[in-house]
């Protein structure tokens, strides 16, 4: 019994030895998709005309986005006035399109990488004025077939 012991603990304590620690680096390169980075809703009263802003992280080492879509949550109605500009205030022209829960936002210019985009759909009417709302974000990237989705853009609305 002492012999099978000892060599449990000889054993553990080779393993535990012989086990080599495992050093990380941060890569400041990790993302390679676009996604999104943030959102909501102005102003945060109780009002039933607001505006919905929700910005999309294109990466250095992306494809360049040539459209975007969004698929607008019941309880809510988007006119189509739609602004789109990077980061730095600069707009972007776009064509905008919406139909009765999507709205399609094409670059003509596609927008290239290392850009922060700010996507504000103006104007947006709640038929209810507490809850989230949630958007799913969709972008067609130059070269690249299939539609990569984006995740959702959650913007939280008044609460009373």
């Amino acid at each position: 019994m002492l012999r099978t012991l000892i060599s449990i603990a000889a054993v553990s304590l080779a393993v535990t030895a012989l086990n080599f620690p495992a050093y990380g680096n941060q890569t400041t390169q990790l993302a390679t998709v676009p996604s999104l980075d943030g959102s909501v809703q102005y102003p945060r009263s109780n009002t039933r005309v607001v505006r919905h802003t929700f910005r999309v992280q294109i990466p250095e080492g992306s494809k360049a986005i040539s459209q975007l879509k969004v698929s607008v949550p019941p309880g809510l109605t988007v006119r189509n006035d739609i602004t789109v500009h990077e980061r730095s205030g600069k707009e972007l022209k776009t064509n905008t399109s919406v139909n009765e829960n999507t709205v399609t936002i094409n670059f003509p210019q596609p927008v290239e990488p290392d850009t922060t985009l700010e996507i504000d759909m103006n104007r947006v009417i709640l038929l209810r004025t507490s809850g989230i709302w949630s958007y799913r974000v969709y972008a067609k990237l130059v070269d690249f077939e299939p539609e990569l989705n984006l995740g959702v853009a959650q913007i939280r609305g008044h609460r009373p």
